[in-house]
């Protein structure tokens, strides 16, 4: 899957993710990197908004497992997540969801295959011109669908 290709699609069915400015910058089992800009996120204190950082995230790790994981054909949904603010954000953002171990993937897919659905956990860190300002961790499962 292309970034192009990702971000049609969540543009699409996610609409939030285009009312955000979510762009996609890199999509692959390694990491997927969305770019969100500050000019239309930020809130009182000319910072990011807490929400958007949420959901960027959020929409940067379901993004991962839609292109690590096609089998389940979109039909992906967050079980669990928790958001860590580190600093304020008073910049754009790169958003990076890190890829999960092979054996994580396996273990998604045995579970998609034997139950209908599958989890996987995992890790993405929110920066703001390059400081990291954030961590958000979540679980994402898959259904058959």
């Amino acid at each position: 899957m292309t970034p192009d290709t990702l971000q049609t699609f969540l543009h699409q069915h996610i609409p939030a993710t285009a009312l955000l400015g979510l762009s996609v910058v890199r999509t692959d089992a390694e990491q997927t990197v969305l770019s969100m800009p500050h000019a239309i996120n930020y809130n009182h204190k000319h910072t990011v908004f807490g929400g958007s950082i949420a959901l960027g995230a959020t929409a940067c790790g379901w993004a991962m497992v839609h292109t690590v994981f096609p089998e389940a054909a979109g039909n992906i949904v967050i079980q669990q997540g928790e958001t860590r603010y580190l600093r304020p954000a008073d910049g754009d953002l790169t958003i990076i969801t890190h890829g999960a171990a092979a054996q994580d993937w396996t273990a998604l897919r045995e579970m998609f295959e034997r139950r209908g659905k599958g989890k996987i956990e995992l890790k993405t860190e929110v920066f703001s011109n390059g400081v990291l300002a954030a961590v958000f961790e979540a679980k994402y499962v898959a259904i058959k669908g």
